[in-house]
């Protein structure tokens, strides 16, 4: 056997050894948020990695809001949403975005972005804490990083292990090279099906919190308002119609009390 086949013999091999321990790695974990058994490819000390990576990504293309103020609001509102999320494997971050743009994301590791643009649209805690919950819904639901790992898939995987033979450090390999993707598709859209169940978790992180649930109602409807013409918020542009999102969310708030089990005085719907 040659030289160069021999080299691509144990090229193939170590790609192999490390896909199958990397692979094996991986558990089928039960999701409190959706109630169902998941196979995840990332862990959590990876998907921290490349929000990391992502962040000074953002950083550097956004750049963060000057507002002081209300930047310490969007975390202690966040920060009151986060204690009672079904995950909490790692700490959530929110950042408030100085963009005019109506939106606000999340990305890998539980970086929750806010634009100013949104921000100067909602007019009470409870509005602001609408549009955290739902981002946290997508943290707990894990959809963020599931949308990652079906873009990154095992091919990219692959090729990042061929890159990385010589660095002797995969996973921050991994992390940067995932980053780049995942700045990609950071603001892209998730399945109709994701944002309905972000949608029930904000009215259930709510609830738990403490917050009025008017405000998920309250929130949706500005969006609503918002979402004519051309100019639509880019929260919008793919995610369902925000009617059908209204419907759901009303009925998800008739059912708060029987599901979350405590009294709800001056939280539930007041229409």
């Amino acid at each position: 056997m040659s030289i160069a086949k021999r080299r691509l013999f144990s090229a193939a091999l170590f790609f192999e050894s490390v896909l199958f321990i990397f692979v094996a790695g991986c558990a089928t974990l039960y999701n409190p948020a959706t109630g169902r058994k998941e196979f995840i490819i990332i862990p959590t000390d990876y998907e921290v990695s490349m929000g990391k990576n992502i962040h000074s990504q953002i950083i550097s293309e956004y750049g963060i809001s000057p507002r002081q103020a209300d930047a310490q609001k969007l975390t202690r509102i966040g920060q009151r949403l986060a204690k009672v999320s079904d995950r909490q494997d790692y700490e959530y971050h929110f950042y408030l975005v100085d963009k005019k743009d109506i939106n606000a994301f999340t990305t890998p590791g539980g970086n929750i972005y806010f634009f100013t643009g949104l921000l100067d649209k909602l007019k009470t805690d409870d509005e602001i804490a609408a549009v955290l919950a739902h981002e946290v819904g997508h943290c707990a639901a894990r959809h963020t990083i599931k949308k990652y790992q079906a873009a990154l898939g095992y091919n990219l995987i692959g090729a990042l292990v061929f890159s990385q033979v010589n660095m002797g450090d995969t996973a921050k390999g991994t992390a940067a090279l995932a980053a780049n993707v995942a700045m990609e598709l950071a603001m892209s859209a998730y399945s109709r099906q994701d944002e309905y169940a972000a949608d029930r978790l904000g009215v259930k992180y709510m609830y738990l919190a403490g917050y009025d649930l008017n405000g998920m109602i309250e929130t949706l409807e500005v969006l609503d308002k918002e979402s004519s013409g051309v100019n639509a918020p880019l929260i919008l542009r793919t995610h369902p119609y925000v009617p059908d999102r209204i419907k759901a969310v009303r009925e998800e708030i008739k059912q708060a009390p029987i599901k979350y089990g405590r009294d709800t005085a001056g939280l539930t719907e007041k229409r």
